[in-house]
């Protein structure tokens, strides 16, 4: 039954869009914004690690005491 469906029921928007209409345009945008919230969230998180790693660091070497 799937291969009776026109070609354009198949596709998302994305695929099927128009490059010179309005709406093509802002769902490009819209995957650039999304991929620009993506890179700042692993940014962030990678921070959080490397903050983390940084402390553990710092513990490790303050904690050795002389026996």
């Amino acid at each position: 039954m799937l291969p009776a469906l026109p070609s354009t029921f198949l596709a998302c928007a994305t695929c099927m869009a128009d490059k010179g209409s309005l709406v093509g345009q802002a769902q490009g945008f819209a995957i650039l914004f999304m991929l620009g919230v993506l890179a700042f969230m692993f940014f962030c998180a990678a921070g959080i690690v490397v903050s983390m790693v940084r402390r553990q660091r710092k513990f490790a070497t303050s904690s050795i005491s002389p026996a």
